[in-house]
C-alpha cells in the first residue's frame, strides 16, 4: 500500500468522535509516515522513557500527549507534543482517526481518558531529534506490521496472574495496548486488517 492511497482513505475517513462528560483527560498522538523513494510507507514510533509514576514508562508509543489549556484543539496538541518530544513540525494532517477511550492512572486514582489520533504523510524522512520523554526512537515499516510473522501475544506480568494483549514485534520493540488500538482503527480504515 503506497501514501497516495493512505492519503485518498483517510482523507475521506470520517471520525468517530468522543464528547465525554465530567473530568475526562483528553490527549492526542501524530501516526506519522514517511514513503522512502522505491519503498513502502514507514511509521514513526517513540519508545517511552522509563520514569517513576508513568503508567506507559517504557511503552512504544506514538508521539503525542495530553492536551494543555494552551492548545487551541486537540490537532495543535499532537503538534505540539511532536514538536516537544521528537523534534518534527507538523502542519496539515491527512486525516483523523476514531477517538479511543481508556484509563490513565495517576497519584493511585484512575481518570477516563480520550485520545484523538492524527495522520500525518511527510514527503521527506525528518531528523528525529528526542527529547528527555523519549528512549528511542524507530521507523516501523507498514508490510512488517501487518505481516503475520510480526504478532504476538504482550504478556502484563507473570503467565499465572497477568493478562495478554495483541500486539507486535519489530527488532527488540513490541507494540501493544493503546497504540495497537490505534493501528487498529488505521488499518481497518485501509480495508487491512492487524493479525
Amino acid at each position: 500500500m503506497q501514501l497516495d492511497t493512505i492519503r485518498e482513505r483517510i482523507g475521506a475517513h470520517r471520525a468517530t468522535r468522543a464528547e465525554p462528560e465530567g473530568d475526562v483527560m483528553r490527549a492526542a498522538v501524530a501516526l506519522i509516515l514517511h514513503e522512502p523513494d522505491g519503498g513502502s510507507p514507514e511509521i514513526l514510533f517513540i519508545e517511552r522513557a522509563t520514569r517513576e509514576g508513568d503508567p506507559w514508562s517504557g511503552h512504544m508509543a506514538l508521539p503525542g500527549g495530553r492536551k494543555d489549556p494552551e492548545d487551541e484543539d486537540l490537532q495543535a496538541t499532537a503538534a505540539r507534543e511532536t514538536l516537544e518530544e521528537v523534534g518534527v513540525s507538523l502542519h496539515e494532517p491527512l486525516g483523523r482517526l476514531d477517538d479511543l477511550s481508556g484509563q490513565r492512572r495517576f497519584r493511585e486514582q484512575t481518570f477516563p481518558l480520550v485520545v484523538s489520533p492524527y495522520v500525518y504523510g511527510l514527503a521527506t524522512r525528518p531528523e528525529v531529534t528526542a527529547n528527555h520523554e523519549v528512549n528511542s526512537t524507530v521507523w516501523i515499516p507498514v508490510p512488517w506490521i501487518l505481516h503475520p510473522e510480526s504478532s504476538v501475544e504482550h504478556a502484563t506480568g507473570p503467565s499465572a496472574i497477568g493478562e495478554t494483549f495483541p500486539g507486535f514485534r519489530y527488532d527488540r520493540y513490541t507494540v501493544w495496548g493503546l497504540t495497537y488500538r490505534v493501528l487498529t482503527n488505521f488499518f481497518e480504515i485501509l480495508g487491512q486488517k492487524l493479525r
